[in-house]
């Protein structure tokens, strides 16, 4: 059992176990207080869409996933928040919602080509034999409300990839490089994105957002500089109200502004100094609601 700081995950059931990139996923990823409906792709133990249901206690929680989603449910009912949280066997192809959702998140496979792990669970969690990236898009497509978001985390080469496949069809507004530590290349890339249509409001949420904690210095348009090159936040208040954390600088542009397409936030999270279990600020006030050690 994983113990979180309001609820706990049993896992000896579920072939992918709680790791760092669900957790990133599940603090990170945008919410508004105006969201109602959430869906969790690809849910598992039920991990991100129990961090979804204590951060957004306004709204209700669908997760879905392709294999027994009993664990999640039992997860689920353990926590706070079982009445507002529901798990659904199949694939997100076949979900019939009944309805679009405000928020979409997603840990998705992303294993292309490469060798398959004899565990048909762990193949199905982390290959992209059921899910390819072409039927994600496609579902997201369907189920995401208009200005809706979608938010997952990808290895950062296989970010490019699915931002390809999206092109034209969702905007990235926001990203967010993951480096294990200072010295090490970025490995993950959080990413949010939204419909076309909905991409400049979002992305002058999400810009306003890091100019409240960053100050007057930083606004759409222009990036600004601080002590380190630190100016915003990775954790603005569509994450974690009342966190300031320094982040590097955060560049956007609203097209009405430019004439040019949207110019998606980014910006970059370090999780470790180095140092055996020495987590860098940033990433403490990303997951402090959640890590018992922080």
């Amino acid at each position: 059992m994983f113990r979180f700081k309001q609820f706990a995950v049993r896992q000896d059931r579920c072939p992918m176990k709680v790791g760092t990139d669900g957790v990133l996923l599940g603090a990170w990823a945008p919410v508004l207080p105006s969201d109602r409906r959430v869906l969790d792709i690809g849910t598992g133990t039920g991990l991100i869409a129990l961090m979804m249901a204590q951060r957004m206690p306004q709204a209700r929680i669908a997760g879905v996933d392709i294999d027994d989603v009993s664990q999640a449910r039992e997860n689920a009912d353990a926590s706070p928040w079982g009445a507002r949280l529901e798990f659904h066997r199949c694939p997100v192809q076949e979900f019939a919602a009944g309805g679009a959702f405000d928020l979409i998140v997603s840990n998705p496979p992303y294993f292309v080509g490469s060798l398959t792990c004899p565990d048909a669970g762990r193949t199905a969690a982390r290959h992209a034999v059921h899910l390819p990236f072409e039927a994600l898009r496609d579902a997201v497509l369907r189920l995401l409300a208009p200005g809706g978001r979608f938010a997952l985390i990808l290895p950062s080469s296989e970010a490019e990839r699915f931002l390809a496949v999206c092109r034209d069809a969702l905007t990235l507004v926001h990203r967010t490089d993951v480096r294990t530590t200072p010295r090490r290349e970025a490995k993950r890339a959080l990413l949010c994105l939204t419909r076309p249509a909905g991409a400049p409001l979002l992305l002058r949420q999400l810009t306003a957002g890091a100019s409240a904690l960053a100050g007057p210095a930083v606004s759409a348009g222009a990036s600004a500089s601080a002590p380190s090159g630190l100016v915003a936040s990775v954790v603005s208040p569509l994450n974690v109200p009342g966190a300031a954390v320094a982040v590097p600088a955060v560049s956007a542009a609203l097209p009405e502004e430019t004439g040019r397409p949207v110019v998606p936030l980014r910006d970059e999270l370090v999780v470790g100094t180095g140092g055996h279990e020495s987590y860098t600020p940033e990433y403490r006030a990303l997951t402090r609601d959640f890590y018992l050690k922080f």
